[in-house]
């Protein structure tokens, strides 16, 4: 420092001496130097100090780049890094995206095949739809047949009821014969002929003849004649017709 001053105060002195000035000139200018000099000093060490402060500024910016550099590194090394990441990311996600198209399209096929699957259970219901009306429709047809077959049935048990009635009735009377014929043939033994029968009669309150069993001796009236039971007489026994009905004449 102090030799840089010594140079400064040399080239200014020189440059004094150099303008050609008077020796007072020179004394009043080394004084008034001197004065500049001390200015330029402090001008110099204030300088120096800035230098110095610049300098440990530049020091510290050369540190602080320095660290900037390595942490650009660090960066740059981490950007790389997830460069890769991310290239892996984009190429996983490149996958999973034609994973996602082929599940796509075998969705879509899936879905196809269970809307025609679907579309033949439909078909298939309304066909089992079609078989159970057709038999139900059968179903009633044939009760209908077997109603009528069952009122035909019936018709035929109240027929068979009837023609039983009949027949009881028929068998009653078949008995009935036998009895008359029976009576009849005691009566024929115990009584005397036809001809001793009475052909007349005072009696006016003979009952009208009745589908029922009339003892001997019975008189009746049937379609305005007198009618007298020769012997047993049956429910089918009319009078008129013979048997063991005989006509009279009723006398007032």
């Amino acid at each position: 420092m102090k030799y840089k001053k010594v140079l400064v105060v040399a080239a200014t002195v020189g440059v004094f001496f150099s303008a050609g000035l008077g020796g007072k000139t020179i004394a009043e200018n080394l004084w008034n130097g001197h004065s500049h000099v001390q200015a330029i000093n402090n001008d110099i060490d204030t300088l120096s100090t800035r230098i110095h402060a610049k300098a440990n500024t530049i020091t510290q910016l050369n540190e602080d780049l320095s660290v900037a550099r390595t942490n650009i590194q660090n960066n740059a090394a981490q950007l790389s890094k997830l460069t890769g990441q991310l290239t892996q990311v984009n190429q996983e996600k490149t996958l999973l995206a034609n994973n996602n198209t082929t599940l796509r399209n075998q969705l879509a096929g899936k879905d196809s095949e269970l809307q025609a699957k679907e579309q033949q259970i439909q078909d298939k219901i309304q066909e089992v739809q079609d078989k159970i009306q057709e038999g139900n429709d059968k179903v009633t047809a044939k009760q209908n047949e077997l109603n009528t077959a069952n009122q035909a049935i019936e018709s035929l048990k109240e027929q068979v009821s009837d023609l039983q009635t009949k027949l009881s009735i028929s068998d009653a009377a078949l008995n009935d014969v036998k009895q008359a014929h029976q009576k009849a043939d005691q009566v024929v033994q115990e009584t005397a002929t036809d001809e001793q029968a009475p052909q007349t009669s005072t009696s006016s309150q003979n009952q009208a003849w009745e589908a029922k069993v009339y003892d001997a001796q019975a008189r009746v009236s049937y379609n305005g004649k007198n009618y007298y039971a020769k012997w047993y007489a049956s429910a089918q026994e009319i009078p008129g017709n013979g048997g063991p009905w005989q006509e009279y004449q009723e006398i007032n």
